[in-house]
C-alpha cells in the first residue's frame, strides 16, 4: 500500500473515533464546541478569534491590550494555540477552527503511533492499539473539553520518527552522524509546529531528544546490573540527589511549584472522572480526598494508564528477568534499545518525590530540573504521562510479541489481541462530553452595537497560573468574541504583576473591586468627581454589566451611585444589569 493511502486511511480511522467519542459534537461542528463549564476552556475561541482579528487588523499577533486594559500583556508564555489561530484564518469560523484542530490533533497522534509502532512490532491490530493509547490515552481524554493545547500531540510520533532517521549515535560521541538531512529538516518543521501548538508537548520533543541521546553519551546500555558497584552507584546518586533537592527547598530555591503539582503513586491507579465504566465509588473519593492531594479534584492528578496495559508490561519484564522469553525486537535494534530507558526518563519526570498517598518520601535527580530557571516553566510533572503513552504501548507489545512467538498460534495471537482492544477500551471509554453553543447572552449583543472602547463586567477579576485577584468568569473571553470591547479582566497563564497593581490601584475599578470581595467591611472614600471623570475619559466605556450574581449587591449599588451624576441609564436584560452612558 502506498504511504499516502495508509496514512490516509489511519487518520480517517482514527478522526471516526474523535467523532464517536464527542458525539453529537459533529452535528453541530460549525457552531459548538466542548467545555467544562467555568474552567479555562473558553480561552481556546478567544486566542482563535485574537489572532484572526490582529492578522486582519495588522494588530500585535504575540501582544494584546483587549484583556487587562489598558496595560495588555504578552501572549508569549500564554496558552495561545496560534495553530488553531491559523486553522480559524481559513475557516473564519471560530468554533469550527476549534474542532477541526482537536479532530486532526486526535487523528495524526493516532496515526504517527501506529507507523511508530509498526517500525517494530509485526501485528497490525497491536500497532493499531498502540495509536489508540497514546491518542486517547485517559490523560487526553480528561483533558480535551479543558485543556486544548495540551491535547495537540500530532506532531510527537512523526517527530520521533524522524529524529531515528535524521541521526546515528554512537556511543561516547556528543554529536551523531547525520543519516538524512532530510529527516533533519522534517524534524525542525515538526518542532516548529508544536512550539506553535504548545510549550509542554514542545518540551516534550526536546526531552526526549536529550534522553534518547544520554543513553550513548553515558554508555546506558554498557551498564552491568549483576553488579554491586552498580547499585552502590545508583543508591549514591539517590542518596545525593535527595540531600541536594532537600537543602535547595530548604534554602528557598525557588522550584516554581514542581514539587507542589508533583505526582502521587496512587495516580497511576486512580481512573479519572471522566471514565465511563472505570470511575468507581473509591476512585471518586481518592480523586477528592484533601489528605492525598495538594489539589484534590484537579485533572492535573491524573496517571492513569489503565490496569491492562502496566499490568501486562511488568508481568513481560519479569518473564524476562526469568528468562521465559527472547528479546523483543525493539530491545534488539540498535535504534530501539534506548526507548526502555526514554519511558523509565519520562515516568521518573512525572514524580520528583516518590509520593505515596499524599506523602514524600525520596526526591528524584530529575527534580533537579524544577530548579532550573526556564526549565522550571514546566511545572506540572503530570503530563509527562503523555510520552509514556507513546511508548509504554510499543515498548509493552514488542515484548508481547516476543513472548507469544513460540507459544502461540496466530488464531490465538489475534483472540489474545482482541482482548486487549476490547480491556483498553472499556477502561478507556469517556463519558459523553459538556457542549456550549455558540450563544452568547443577550446583553453582549446589545453591548456590540453600542459606540465605546470599552465593556466593564462585574464581577471584576485578573487571574493566572499562579495568582487570582477578585473573580474572573472565564466566559467573558469567549463573550468579548461577540461584543468586540475591550475589558480591564482577564485570564492567562502567565499575567505580569503590574496588571494586578493596575486593576485593584485604579480609583474607580479598586473601589469597585473592594466592593466586590468585601461587601460586609467598611469601605474607604469613594472616588472624586475628577477621578471618575478621567477613569471615562480614558476607557470611554460602552457599558457596565452587571452578572446577575451581583444584581442590587453593594457592588451593583456602588456603580449605580457612582454613575447616576453622568447621565448613566439602567436596564435590565435577561436577568444581566446594563448601565449605559446618556444618549446610547
Amino acid at each position: 500500500m502506498k504511504n499516502w493511502l495508509r496514512l490516509a486511511l489511519l487518520t480517517a480511522f482514527y478522526g471516526l473515533l474523535f467523532l464517536v467519542f464527542t458525539w453529537p459534537l459533529a452535528a453541530h461542528f460549525t457552531s459548538e464546541f466542548l467545555v467544562v463549564p467555568g474552567h479555562d476552556s473558553y480561552m481556546y475561541p478567544w486566542n482563535t478569534w485574537h489572532f484572526r482579528m490582529a492578522v486582519h487588523t495588522g494588530q500585535p499577533v504575540f501582544h494584546t491590550d483587549w484583556l487587562f486594559y489598558p496595560t495588555g500583556a504578552w501572549l508569549i508564555l500564554h496558552t495561545y494555540t496560534p495553530i488553531l489561530g491559523l486553522i480559524g484564518l481559513l475557516t473564519n469560523n471560530d468554533p469550527l477552527a476549534l474542532n477541526i484542530g482537536l479532530l486532526l490533533s486526535y487523528a495524526f497522534s493516532g496515526a504517527g503511533a501506529y507507523l511508530l509502532a509498526r517500525r517494530w512490532l509485526q501485528s497490525p491490530l497491536l500497532s493499531l492499539l498502540a495509536g489508540f493509547i497514546f491518542a486517547y490515552s485517559p490523560y487526553k481524554l480528561q483533558r480535551l473539553a479543558e485543556h486544548y493545547n495540551l491535547v495537540l500531540t500530532a506532531t510527537v510520533p512523526f517527530y520521533v520518527l524522524s529524529f531515528l532517521d535524521a541521526f546515528e549515535f554512537e556511543e561516547k560521541k556528543f554529536l551523531p552522524r547525520v543519516r538524512s538531512w532530510g529527516a533533519v529538516a522534517w524534524c525542525g518543521a515538526l518542532g516548529f509546529i508544536t512550539l506553535l501548538s504548545d510549550y509542554y508537548v514542545l518540551f516534550g520533543l526536546l526531552y526526549f531528544s536529550l534522553a534518547y541521546a544520554a543513553w550513548y553519551w553515558f554508555g546506558l546500555g554498557r551498564i552491568r546490573w549483576r553488579e554491586w558497584r552498580t547499585w552502590a552507584w545508583l543508591g549514591g546518586i539517590l542518596v545525593v540527589s535527595h540531600v541536594l533537592i532537600r537543602l535547595l527547598r530548604r534554602w528557598g530555591v525557588e522550584d516554581n511549584g514542581g514539587f507542589w503539582w508533583g505526582g502521587d503513586f496512587v495516580d497511576f491507579i486512580m481512573p479519572p472522572p471522566t471514565s465511563r465504566f472505570v470511575y468507581w465509588d473509591w476512585a471518586a473519593r481518592l480523586y477528592n480526598n484533601p489528605k492525598v492531594f495538594t489539589m484534590p479534584g484537579s485533572l492535573e492528578n491524573t496517571l492513569f494508564m489503565g490496569y491492562a496495559l502496566p499490568l501486562l508490561a511488568i508481568g513481560l519484564w519479569l518473564l524476562r528477568r526469568a528468562h521465559r522469553r527472547p528479546l523483543s525486537a525493539v530491545a534488539q535494534d540498535g535504534q530501539g534499545r534506548p526507548l526502555a530507558w526514554v519511558l523509565i526518563f519520562f515516568v521518573l519526570l512525572t514524580l520528583p518525590a516518590t509520593r505515596l498517598y499524599g506523602h514524600d518520601r525520596l526526591h528524584l535527580p530529575t527534580a533537579l530540573l524544577h530548579f532550573i530557571p526556564f526549565f522550571n516553566n514546566i511545572r506540572c510533572p503530570t503530563r509527562w504521562i503523555m510520552m509514556v503513552g507513546l511508548f509504554l504501548p510499543i515498548l509493552t507489545f514488542s515484548a508481547l510479541e516476543a513472548a507469544w512467538a513460540q507459544r502461540l498460534q496466530t488464531p490465538a495471537r489475534t483472540a489474545l489481541s482482541l482482548l486487549l482492544v476490547g480491556l483498553v477500551l472499556f477502561e478507556y471509554w469517556p463519558k459523553p462530553y459538556k457542549r456550549t453553543a455558540a450563544a452568547v447572552p443577550r446583553v453582549f449583543h446589545e453591548v456590540a452595537k453600542l459606540p465605546g472602547k470599552t465593556m466593564i463586567p462585574v464581577p471584576l477579576g485578573v487571574s493566572s497560573g499562579y495568582r487570582q485577584v477578585g473573580h474572573m468568569l472565564s466566559e467573558h473571553l469567549f463573550y468579548q468574541t461577540v461584543h468586540h470591547k475591550k475589558v480591564p479582566v482577564g485570564f492567562m497563564a502567565r499575567v505580569p504583576p503590574e496588571v494586578f497593581v493596575a486593576l485593584q490601584n485604579d480609583p474607580v475599578l479598586g473601589a469597585l473591586l473592594r466592593r466586590q470581595m468585601k461587601p460586609d467591611t467598611i469601605q474607604p472614600a469613594p472616588p472624586t468627581a475628577p477621578q471618575v471623570q478621567a477613569f471615562l475619559r480614558q476607557f470611554d466605556p460602552a457599558a457596565f454589566v452587571i452578572n446577575p450574581d451581583f444584581r442590587d449587591q453593594p457592588a451593583h449599588l456602588f456603580l449605580r451611585q457612582l454613575l447616576q451624576p453622568y447621565g448613566y441609564r439602567e436596564q435590565l436584560v435577561d436577568g444581566y444589569v446594563l448601565l449605559t452612558p446618556p444618549g446610547q
